[in-house]
């Protein structure tokens, strides 16, 4: 066996040992005292993030594709959908952030779900609702909260 093909398959066997593990931590097991502090909401957050890792080098190592949020592959069936957000079936630029309203609805809509956030990243008192979706959230990439650069906001950004 070649050295490129071993590297493959010991690449392809340690994802997969890890998306085992991953996976069963849907199990039920007991919570420690670390994991009895957090909100229902930051335990799944943090399951989200893991997953979403898992899945995102699996798709670039294992299958060589781009990737996609876990929680919009149905809606963009699994990354066959480019033109919902991009506008085109095979782009070659960054989406229109307006676009995500096709879905999402207007920056006000999305401004409203998020009003009990303090303070609320969709309704800022510099833009009001007009910063652009892509800002902060990336759909094939890592997402950053913008306000972070001079604030020291405590968000997770999907």
């Amino acid at each position: 066996m070649n050295a490129t093909v071993y590297s493959a398959v010991m690449e392809f066997v340690c994802l997969t040992a890890v998306a085992s593990l991953v996976m069963s931590c849907d199990r039920a097991s007991p919570k420690t005292e670390i994991e009895s502090e957090q909100t229902v909401a930051e335990t799944v957050l943090e399951k989200h993030r893991t997953r979403q890792v898992i899945r995102t080098l699996v798709d670039d190592k294992v299958f060589g594709k781009v990737p996609i949020k876990s929680y919009h592959e149905k809606v963009h069936q699994k990354g066959t959908r480019c033109e919902l957000c991009h506008g085109v079936k095979a782009p070659i630029a960054a989406p229109d952030s307006r676009n995500c309203g096709n879905c999402h609805g207007t920056p006000e809509d999305v401004a409203e779900r998020t009003a009990d956030l303090d303070p609320n990243p969709h309704n800022s008192p510099h833009w009001e609702t007009e910063l652009p979706c892509d800002a902060c959230h990336r759909e094939h990439s890592t997402s950053e909260f913008y306000c972070r650069n001079c604030h020291h906001f405590e968000f997770e950004v999907p």
